[in-house]
C-alpha cells in the first residue's frame, strides 16, 4: 500500500514537470526601471530618512546637479541611480550626527528628454521621450502620425551629439535593427520623401 502511494506521488510530480514544459518563463524585469534610471537634472525627487521626518524633502535637482541635504549641505545627485545617490547621501550623513542613516529616494517627476520628428511625417514637431521608457526609431515616428503618403519610412535620417559635433546615421525604419535602435535626448529625425 505503501508503495503505491509513493508510485502515485511521483507519478503526479513527473506529470506537473511535463506539463510545465512548454511554458516559457517570464520576461526578464526592464533594464530601464527606476533602479537603473540615472537622475537627471531637472527631475523631481522626494529624500526620506528613517526616522527622521524633519529631513523629509521634496526637490528638483537643479542645473549643477545637485540636491539640498539637511545638515551636510548640497549632494551632485546627477548621473546616479536612485540607490547610488541614496547611499551616497546615507554615507555623508553617517560621517555627520545620524548612525547608519536608511536613506530612501523616490523620483516624483521626470525631467522632459525631448526629440524632434520632421520631413514628410503627419504631425511634425518636438515630442518627449515618456518617462524612464526607452524609445525606438519606429515609435518614435509613429508618434508623429507616421509617414505621409509621400514620405519613405525606408529612407531616414538621424542626427545625434557626438562630442562637439553631430553625426549623421542613415536608417530603413522598416528593418528588423530599426526596433532595436533606441532615441536619444536632443536627436532629430528626418523622414524623407520617396522618390519616384
Amino acid at each position: 500500500m505503501l508503495g503505491s502511494a509513493i508510485l502515485l506521488l511521483l507519478l503526479t510530480c513527473l506529470t506537473g514537470c511535463e506539463s510545465g514544459a512548454g511554458r516559457s518563463l517570464p520576461p526578464p524585469p526592464s533594464s530601464t526601471g527606476s533602479t537603473m534610471y540615472r537622475l537627471r537634472v531637472g527631475d523631481v525627487v522626494l529624500l526620506e530618512v528613517f526616522q527622521e521626518p524633519y529631513m523629509t524633502t521634496r526637490q528638483r535637482i537643479i542645473g549643477d546637479g545637485t540636491i539640498s541635504v539637511g545638515l551636510i549641505g548640497r549632494v551632485v545627485v546627477a548621473g546616479l541611480t536612485i540607490n547610488e545617490a541614496a547611499k551616497k547621501i546615507a554615507d555623508q550623513l553617517n560621517q555627520k550626527q545620524l548612525v547608519n542613516p536608511q536613506v530612501t529616494i523616490s523620483i516624483e517627476s521626470y525631467s522632459p528628454r525631448r526629440f524632434t520628428v520632421w520631413g514628410q511625417v503627419r504631425n511634425p514637431g518636438a515630442f518627449v521621450i515618456p518617462g524612464e521608457e526607452d524609445l525606438t526609431l519606429p515609435q518614435a515616428i509613429a508618434m508623429a502620425g507616421g509617414n505621409t503618403d509621400i514620405g519613405d519610412a525606408r529612407n531616414v535620417v538621424v542626427t545625434r551629439r557626438a562630442g562637439d559635433g553631430n553625426e549623421k546615421i542613415k536608417f530603413n525604419a522598416m528593418s528588423p535593427e530599426a526596433a532595436d535602435f533606441f532615441i536619444r535626448e536632443g536627436d532629430t529625425i528626418f523622414v524623407k520623401e520617396t522618390l519616384f
